[in-house]
Parts: structure tokens; sequence; C-alpha cells
């Protein structure tokens, strides 16, 4: 239990954005720059979709209000679990995912934009990568976004394609 609580005080910033962002405003913090990630979130139903996509607009524009940097390299970020976003977030399921999610992210990605901050795409599980793959591109290629540098995506370099992946992205 102690060493959970050593790795969790060291890993976790907060039980929230708001504890998250006060703890990273604290002196000994203040020489880091975090990407925030929220801990847990898989949506299961619509309702928990709904609910994941209002806690990453609430804390974007909380990230946005907390810094003073006006370009994104500078600037806090946040990274996005799209499993989060959609309840059958599955290969299965790509058309509707995509007619779906596509809008979620692109507006999630519109608001970073707008408070001056990077957003990520977390690939998170290998079967889901391609499917993850597809929802950043379509949100990439949007012109509202042409001229902002911070929509990223963190891939997984340990799996054997991901050379392959780097390359082709």
């Amino acid at each position: 239990r102690q060493a959970m609580r050593i790795l969790g005080f060291q890993y976790v910033m907060g039980r929230n954005i708001k504890e998250a962002l006060q703890r990273s405003q604290k002196k000994a913090n203040r020489q880091y720059r975090y990407s925030y990630d929220m801990l847990g979130e898989a949506a299961i139903t619509q309702h928990d979709a709904d609910r994941y996509l209002q806690a990453y607009r609430s804390a974007i524009e909380a990230i946005g209000a907390s810094h003073q940097a006006e370009e994104v390299f500078s600037a806090p970020s946040i990274s996005v679990k799209l499993s989060a976003l959609h309840p059958r977030f599955e290969f299965s399921q790509q058309q509707r995912v995509l007619a779906e999610i596509v809008p979620r992210v692109l507006e999630l990605a519109r608001l970073a934009k707008a408070n001056r901050m990077a957003l990520t795409i977390d690939t998170e599980e290998a079967d889901r990568l391609m499917l993850t793959l597809a929802v950043f591109s379509a949100v990439y290629q949007d012109e509202s976004l042409a001229d902002w540098e911070g929509f990223g995506l963190a891939l997984q370099s340990y799996q054997k394609r991901a050379m392959a992946e780097i390359a082709r992205l």
C-alpha cells in the first residue's frame, strides 16, 4: 500500500483537474511542463461518453486559463482517450464510430487550439490502432486546424509495427 501511495503521488497530480493544476503550480513543480491525462476513463454507455466529453471540455478550458504561453510548445497539454468518447470504440463498429466520434474529437481539438495548447490522441490498445489512426486522420485533415501545430498522436513505439506506422504517419 505504501508503495502504491508513493507511485500514485509521483504520477497522479490530483483527483481532478483543479487539484492537478494547483499541484503543478507549486514552486517545486513549476519547472515542468505537463500533459494532463484523465485516469480510468472508458465509456460503457453513451451517458458515460457524454460525461467524459464534458470532462475533457472542462479540463481544456481550465488548463487554458491556467497558462500564459502564446504557443503550444510552451504550454501544458492534454491527452485524450478515444474509448472515453464512444461506448463502442471498436473496429467492428468503424463506420458508426467515425461518424459519431470525429465531430467530438474535432470539437475538442478546436477548443484546445483556442486555448493555445496541444491535444494528443492516446493510441491505447493495439487492436484499436487502425480505428484510432482513421479518427486522427479525419480530424487532422480538417481545414479549421490547418494553422495549428498542437494536434498529436501518442504511438506505442514498443510494438513491432511501430516503425511502419511512424513511416505511414
